[in-house]
């Protein structure tokens, strides 16, 4: 996130969440961390980028490589966080040390991205807003934590990858559309 962005107190107090969102658009910037950006999602996450639908992890993957068949290179910064819909059904952590926890959240993200195109080399900018649902990671998710190196030349496995407590369940991105992706 860049450094003016605007996060909500109840966000900016729970760190993890916070280094959720941070963690999530660092490697979302990154070409070569596909296994590591999947991971973010729960197993049976659903991704609405622009017109395109994926749901579960597999199509999840598909769609990212897709995302980058035409860019280069990208670079979000996160101007705002809208916090949504809240249930704290307990807290984690104890002791007034700031450890509270959510079950559910569910907020906007407004920012923008800059991307550099593979067949011009000219950098595009926009702004964007996406729409999260976090819920606590299920123990499958766990699970998924090490990812193995692929036949094909894939990625390794790493630690890059999500190590919060939480996925999207859901995340939905509003695209414009000169950089929508083509499914094919």
């Amino acid at each position: 996130m860049s450094s003016s962005s605007q996060i909500p107190t109840s966000l900016l107090s729970n760190y993890t969440i916070s280094d959720f969102i941070t963690h999530f658009f660092q490697v979302s910037d990154n070409p070569d961390l596909t296994e590591e950006w999947v991971s973010f999602f729960g197993v049976n996450a659903k991704l609405v980028m622009g017109h395109q639908v994926a749901e579960g992890r597999e199509e999840i993957r598909t769609l990212r490589k897709s995302m980058w068949e035409r860019v280069e290179a990208r670079k979000h910064t996160v101007e705002k966080v809208f916090s949504g819909g809240f249930s704290l059904p307990w807290q984690l952590g104890g002791g007034g040390g700031g450890g509270g926890s959510v079950e559910n959240l569910e907020f906007m993200v407004y920012g923008t991205v800059v991307y550099t195109m593979k067949d011009t080399g000219e950098e595009e900018r926009m702004d964007w807003a996406a729409h999260a649902e976090l819920v606590l990671k299920h123990p499958r998710d766990w699970m998924d934590r090490e990812w193995e190196v692929d036949g094909d030349g894939g990625e390794a496995s790493s630690e890059r990858g999500n190590t919060s407590v939480y996925v999207f369940k859901g995340y939905r991105v509003y695209l414009s559309p000169s950089v929508e992706y083509s499914s094919g």
